[in-house]
């Protein structure tokens, strides 16, 4: 009998949500596992060298539970690396699903608080783990998540061929902003849950002024696509995580410059999923 462990990708901020809103999409990375004689990876028929985010994740919580770990795994990545789709927390995630499953002791919340200690921030960690649309922050008692159905049921994305590393994206940022800023991302924020009930979702109640075009402008073809873009289309766009993919709610048929993707997918009620073969 084989275990199969299914992880969403998901698109942290939304704009105006900086570090809090996250929104999971229909686009996975998976595992399927079998108990072997050894241990073995594999991805697209290739064995899997070294220890990557999935493996350590995986390693430590059946390590720390004193459980044998020589198992024979088969990745299955589709989330694109390096882009702003949560492709690392959903690796992570991965490892502590499979490894907890295994344990038979399988807790989302417990999973939402290990994978986020691990990532350093619960937004594309809540909306992978819990599915949805989800609010997340880092309160007193530790990592909290509110996982809502998604305020669209189709998004549009635009992934270049190029990426930002995520730590120059975190170190362009301003240790301090000026407060009208502040305030402008709030009333923001705060309209978006406001009207989410009504699913009244204007193309304003995304702007930001705390991230997004600081990263956009490390690269200017990017910055100059979403500015164009976004002048053409009425519903929300935002920058996906810290980039460079850029997303679109609903389904939308728009010209990408040469060796970009343009890929239509649907919203994910579902975060984790795990089931037996």
């Amino acid at each position: 009998m084989k275990l199969l462990v299914s992880v969403p990708a998901s698109i942290a901020n939304l704009g105006s949500g900086f570090d809090t809103f996250g929104l999971a999409i229909d686009l996975r990375n998976e595992v399927e596992i079998e108990y072997d004689t050894e241990l073995s990876i594999t991805e697209m028929g290739i064995k899997v060298e070294g220890e990557d985010l999935f493996f350590k994740a995986f390693k430590e919580v059946m390590e720390s539970n004193g459980i044998d770990w020589r198992y024979k795994i088969k990745k299955i990545s589709m989330i694109p690396p390096q882009k702003g789709l949560g492709s690392s927390a959903a690796s992570i995630i991965l490892g502590i699903a499979a490894a907890m499953e295994i344990n038979r002791h399988f807790s989302r919340q417990q999973i939402f608080e290990m994978a986020t200690k691990i990532e350093g921030h619960p937004d594309n960690v809540a909306a992978s783990v819990f599915g949805g649309f989800t609010v997340s922050a880092h309160l007193k008692s530790g990592y909290g998540a509110v996982s809502m159905q998604p305020m669209c049921r189709e998004i549009t994305i635009v992934i270049p061929p190029f990426s930002t590393p995520t730590q120059e994206a975190r170190k362009i940022l301003p240790k301090m902003v000026p407060l009208e800023d502040a305030v402008f991302n709030l009333q923001r924020a705060t309209m978006v849950l406001a009207n989410y009930r009504d699913r009244r979702m204007l193309q304003e109640f995304f702007e930001d002024r705390l991230h997004q075009d600081l990263r956009l402008s490390l690269h200017p073809e990017l910055k100059a696509f979403f500015e164009e873009t976004k002048s053409k289309v009425e519903d929300p766009i935002f920058l996906c995580g810290s980039g460079t993919a850029i997303a679109i709610m609903g389904t939308h048929d728009i010209a990408v410059p040469q060796g970009w993707q343009l890929l239509h997918k649907k919203t994910s009620i579902e975060g984790i999923i795990v089931r037996y073969l």
